[in-house]
């Protein structure tokens, strides 16, 4: 959905700092949206759920060694809200 965000960012219709998300599951997609200028900032949920460690390897440049979220809900939400 940054297409959206992009559209509103050229249409000037906004004034305010705009935040893109869902499927950005990656930093290198993350780098991606910001460089095109689709959004000012991006949001990740689900990703830090399915490696807590995410930012860490991405600083150090591990990215091939992050948990990578498929979107799936089984490996994060699921096991999350059976512990309740």
């Amino acid at each position: 959905y940054t297409w959206v965000t992009r559209k509103l960012r050229e249409s000037g219709a906004v004034s305010v700092p705009l935040v893109t998300t869902n499927r950005i599951n990656m930093p290198a997609v993350a780098e991606e949206v910001l460089a095109r200028g689709d959004a000012d900032l991006v949001s990740m949920a689900r990703p830090f759920l399915a490696d807590a460690e995410l930012m860490n390897k991405a600083r150090d440049g591990d990215d091939a060694l992050i948990n990578t979220c498929i979107g799936c809900n089984q490996a994060c939400l699921d096991h999350t809200f059976q512990a309740m």
